[in-house]
């Protein structure tokens, strides 16, 4: 899923070099007006997966946006996937937003419980950060199959790092831990990999009363 040239995904070559192909002989054996459209199309290609640089903040505690989109929804729910109190963030993916999708945390990539992974219509991936703050990630859309985190479970990624694609989905949910601080509202816009949605809060030591 690395960006190559023109900062344009890797997937999405194939794609761009058979229609500029089509549109060439389109071009050449009938008349350029006739590729007209088809020029369309792939410089709507070229918007769909293309992925520009991203400035990754430097926060350790931060969460950050997986997907360019607008916060639809932020409040306290119950996650299905953990089990678990819980507070929802959700985006609306940008269809011409950054095409590849950002770790919102540093950590591992887990599996989920069977039982998690059937009660959403998408894709989920799970992150844990070396604090144990548990993130999740949920995809609706047309992920073709794919998790958000496309990497092998056990691998660790970095904070803000491109972990997949966002393909064609339309909305991202992040679950967070009930006791993060959430720093977007709904109707923000957020760029994946470079704005914050959150802070992770570390929850301070209860001090138990002297037994003496």
């Amino acid at each position: 899923m690395r960006r190559t040239l023109m900062q344009i995904a890797r997937e999405g070559w194939p794609i761009l070099v058979l229609v500029a192909l089509v549109t060439f002989a389109v071009g050449h054996f009938w008349h350029w007006l006739a590729a007209l459209p088809l020029v369309v199309v792939v410089l709507v290609l070229l918007a769909f997966f293309h992925d520009p640089r991203r400035r990754i903040p430097s926060e350790p505690l931060a969460v950050i946006a997986p997907v360019d989109g607008r916060v639809v929804h932020r409040r306290e729910c119950y996650d299905p996937f953990l089990d678990r109190e819980a507070i929802r963030v959700s985006l609306d993916a940008s269809l011409l937003g950054a095409y590849l999708l950002r770790a919102p945390v540093e950590g591992t990539v887990l599996e989920l419980p069977a039982a998690g992974e059937g009660v959403f219509d998408g894709t989920v991936s799970w992150l844990r950060t070396d604090e144990g703050d548990d993130i999740v990630i949920a995809a609706s859309g047309w992920m073709f199959g794919g998790r958000p985190c496309q990497v092998r479970y056990g691998d660790r990624l970095g904070q803000g790092r491109i972990c997949g694609a966002r393909r064609l989905a339309g909305r991202v949910d992040i679950f967070l831990p009930a006791h993060s601080r959430v720093e977007v509202a709904v109707g923000d816009r957020v760029h994946a990999g470079s704005d914050k949605l959150a802070t992770l809060v570390r929850k301070a030591p209860v001090d138990l009363p002297s037994m003496s």
